[in-house]
Order: C-alpha cells, then sequence, then structure tokens
C-alpha cells in the first residue's frame, strides 16, 4: 500500500484542529504528531483493502476532497464495522500516546512509573474504611 494512502487514511480519521481562539495550542492531524501505518501490518490489511476498493483505488482516495473521504470511511464502517473500529481504536491510542499531542494537553512525558501520579493523602472517612479492610484479613488461599 502507498504511505500516501495510508497518510490520507490517518489524517482523514484524525484530522486534527483548525486554530484557536485564545491561543490555545491546535491538535494536530495523525501524520504531524509523527502516527504511521505499516505496508505490511495484518491487523489493518481487510479495512484498508475496503477504503480503497470504496474509493476506487488508492490514488483517488488520496485525490478526493475532506467531504469525500469522509463519505468513503461512513460506506466502510458500515460493510467491515469491525474492522474500522479497530483501525480507528488502534490509532486513537497512538495518537493520544503520541509525545507531541500529550504535550498540548499539558500532560507530563513519561510513564506513569517510577514517578507515579500525586495522590492527595486519605481522609479521616476513608481511613476509617479501610480500617474495616484491613480487620477483615486476607480472603485468597496461599499458593503453598
Amino acid at each position: 500500500m502507498n504511505t500516501n494512502f495510508l497518510a490520507a487514511v490517518m489524517d482523514t480519521i484524525l484530522p486534527g484542529e483548525p486554530e484557536l481562539a485564545g491561543g490555545a495550542a491546535p491538535l494536530p492531524c495523525a501524520t504531524q504528531a509523527g502516527l504511521a501505518l505499516s505496508r505490511d501490518d495484518p491487523r489493518h490489511d481487510l479495512v484498508l483493502r475496503l477504503i480503497a476498493r470504496q474509493a476506487g483505488g488508492e490514488a483517488r482516495f488520496i485525490a478526493a476532497s475532506a467531504a469525500e473521504r469522509a463519505a468513503i470511511l461512513q460506506a466502510v464502517e458500515q460493510e467491515g464495522f469491525e474492522a474500522f473500529r479497530a483501525l480507528v481504536s488502534s490509532l486513537l491510542q497512538d495518537y493520544y500516546e503520541a509525545p507531541e499531542i500529550l504535550r498540548i494537553l499539558g500532560w507530563r512525558g513519561g510513564g506513569p512509573q517510577p514517578q507515579g501520579h500525586l495522590v492527595p493523602e486519605a481522609d479521616a472517612e476513608t481511613l476509617r474504611r479501610l480500617d474495616r479492610v484491613r480487620a477483615r484479613g486476607p480472603f485468597w488461599r496461599s499458593a503453598d
């Protein structure tokens, strides 16, 4: 599959935002966020072939207007819902884990560990409830 076709599919699904009023940074489209679909990824081969077929070929999808691309994707979603949903879910996960997107959203980089996230100290009511849990003792069987 043509890399321009793959980029057009991603950018149609995740088109980014126009400039926002008030100075907030707009979210970029998928390719500007650094996403890339592999031509050789068998997980999305079916849905990508459906998109190309519905468009009349990869080149026609690339040349189509944004509205035409959206209509093509809607038709493919109707025809191959599970495969289309898997593609969108995969793209969304990659998109919202991309460093540029995390930066724009104000999220710190890196994983949750070893730094973790700051959690406020438990209040008296929470501690009282935890005392009941501790008093119950273990409810599992030892593996020994």
